[in-house]
C-alpha cells in the first residue's frame, strides 16, 4: 500500500495530463478543522469538476482516484 504523499502526487501527475489540476483543503482552512482535509479537482477553465457538493474540499483521495481513471 502507498502512503497517502505517493498516492497523491501520482494523482496528480495523472490529472495534470488530463488537462485537470488537484487542490487540496488550504493548512489554515477553517473547513480542515471541521471536516479534515479534502479535494478538489478543477478544469482548465477554473471550474470545479470534483469535491464541491455540499462544502469546499470535500472529495475523498479515492473518489479523486476513480475520477482520473475514468477521465
Amino acid at each position: 500500500m502507498l502512503n497517502l504523499s505517493t498516492r497523491e502526487s501520482a494523482v496528480r501527475r495523472s490529472l495534470k495530463k488530463q488537462g485537470y489540476s488537484l487542490h487540496k483543503t488550504p493548512a489554515r482552512s477553517y473547513l480542515r478543522d471541521w471536516y479534515g482535509a479534502g479535494y478538489m479537482v478543477v478544469d482548465a477553465s477554473n471550474t470545479v469538476v470534483l469535491g464541491a457538493t455540499h462544502h469546499a474540499y470535500d472529495g475523498t483521495l479515492d473518489d479523486v482516484e476513480a475520477f482520473a481513471a475514468a477521465a
